[in-house]
């Protein structure tokens, strides 16, 4: 089972490698990219991932950085994204996108959350996770942050679906999708 999060910046919002590290730093979060070029940031190699440190370990993030070239169409997945995030957040072709796999590895989880969150934060972007279809800019990455730093939430040995959808749809009455999805009960 994967899952996937989207985070779109505007385009002139987009950050440095230099400049995401410096906002992991001033964030406390405990991850490192393993590069961090004076550079737009970008993951080089799909198929290679982005190298990061997390909490000391060396973990390889399936990542993507990319150009919406297609915002303005509702049949392609960055429309459908800025269609969902038109109320509250306008996304553009040229606006940039970190796309975020997730697998089993909770380490890869947990540090990509704080990556995501940090895109939102530092940068002013915009979470979409497209599973459950949440999404949102600040309380979103609040959502994402309480998650990434809840290890004790992914420690049991085998993942088990959440209880009731409707507690990950609706995230203000739960603790959010991966607690619910690693067994942790409120």
């Amino acid at each position: 089972m994967s899952f996937d999060y989207f985070i779109a910046v505007q385009r002139n919002s987009w950050p440095t490698g230099e400049a995401v590290q410096t906002a992991l730093g001033k964030l406390g979060y405990p991850l490192r990219l393993v590069d961090a070029p004076s550079t737009p940031f970008a993951v080089e190699n799909f198929r290679d991932g982005l190298p990061v440190i997390f909490e000391g370990r060396k973990v390889i993030l399936e990542a993507d950085t990319e150009e919406a070239q297609d915002a303005d169409d509702s049949e392609s997945l960055f429309g459908y994204i800025a269609e969902c995030a038109a109320p509250n957040f306008s996304i553009v072709n040229g606006d940039r996108f970190l796309t975020l796999t997730f697998r089993a590895d909770a380490d890869q989880i947990r540090a990509g959350l704080y990556l995501a969150a940090a895109m939102i934060k530092s940068f002013g972007g915009y979470g979409f996770e497209n599973q459950f279809e949440t999404h949102g800019s600040l309380g979103f990455a609040d959502q994402l942050l309480a998650e990434a730093s809840d290890a004790p939430a992914f420690e049991r040995e085998e993942p088990r679906p959440p209880e009731s959808i409707s507690a990950i749809v609706q995230p203000e009455k739960s603790r959010g999708f991966f607690s619910a999805f690693f067994g942790k009960k409120d």
